[in-house]
């Protein structure tokens, strides 16, 4: 059960869509509140002499925190709004606070409205480093019940652990699952381990949504994600991810083409335990 969420804003347009975004999600899940922080970090830039003392900072900044969240009052009146305000880096002390959430949800892209061809940089360190699954929402989206979810098929979304961590998030919404499996080349090739990934949906009792099964080949995974979402109806696409090199090879820094799918859809990223 999702019960303690977790929205990190830094005062961007994308953060304010993304707390609108998890205020949505809360209510059709019936979750009780979401808590909202926004991590300082104090610059140093200043002279030593003239340099505002923090407790001054953190006052000013508090201040600017309440001023956004008096100006997007939540749309959803039966979830309660718990506001912090944390000093650190941003990255750090939102993977520290991860430790006790349920689900981490924030924008894909940030303050300096940068997405570095794939995530901004706190995004996408979160979302390799929580201790919780992590919903990245892109900019102009806003919620609706899931009814299509994409689960991208790689040796580790294979195990039994993760078939029943998204079967568990899907309770929730019964949506229809799109297994897809992007072959690059030879040796991704699928070659009959389908009944692997589905054996779990098959033990007692039995899922309560429907899916279906797909393997495509294509030059690189994101671009044939990109294929088969562009030519499905998709609400969420689903990554499960414990070693570093599955998520850097899915979107490594180099690519010069924009994940298109970044722009359309949210993501979410669940961890393994090793």
């Amino acid at each position: 059960m999702i019960k303690r969420i977790i929205v990190p804003i830094d005062f961007s347009r994308t953060s304010e869509q993304a707390l609108e975004y998890a205020e949505a999600f809360a209510t059709e899940i019936e979750a009780k509140y979401i808590r909202i922080i926004h991590v300082f970090t104090p610059q140093t830039t200043a002279d030593a002499v003239t340099l505002p003392s923090v407790s001054q900072l953190m006052t000013e900044r508090q201040a600017l925190l309440d001023e956004f969240l008096e100006d997007h009052p939540s749309r959803a009146k039966r979830i309660e709004r718990k506001a912090e305000l944390l000093i650190g880096f941003a990255a750090d002390e939102i993977i520290g606070q991860s430790k006790t959430a349920d689900l981490v949800i924030m924008g894909s892209t940030g303050e300096s409205g940068l997405i570095e061809k794939v995530f901004g940089s706190v995004s996408s360190t979160v979302a390799l480093k929580a201790d919780c699954p992590v919903l990245l929402i892109p900019d102009n989206c806003s919620f609706n019940n899931y009814q299509n979810l994409v689960y991208a098929s790689n040796n580790i979304s294979l195990s039994r652990r993760a078939v029943l961590k998204l079967m568990d998030f899907n309770e929730l919404f019964h949506a229809r699952v799109h297994f897809v499996h992007v072959a690059v080349d030879e040796k991704d090739k699928f070659k009959g381990q389908r009944e692997k990934l589905l054996a779990p949906l098959f033990n007692s009792p039995d899922p309560e949504f429907s899916f279906e099964f797909t393997e495509i080949e294509a030059e690189s995974i994101h671009e044939g994600l990109d294929q088969y979402m562009d030519a499905s109806p998709v609400d969420m696409a689903i990554i499960v991810t414990k070693q570093r090199n599955f998520w850097e090879r899915l979107f490594h820094r180099s690519a010069t083409k924009e994940l298109a799918f970044n722009a359309k859809v949210p993501l979410m990223v669940f961890h393994l335990e090793e």
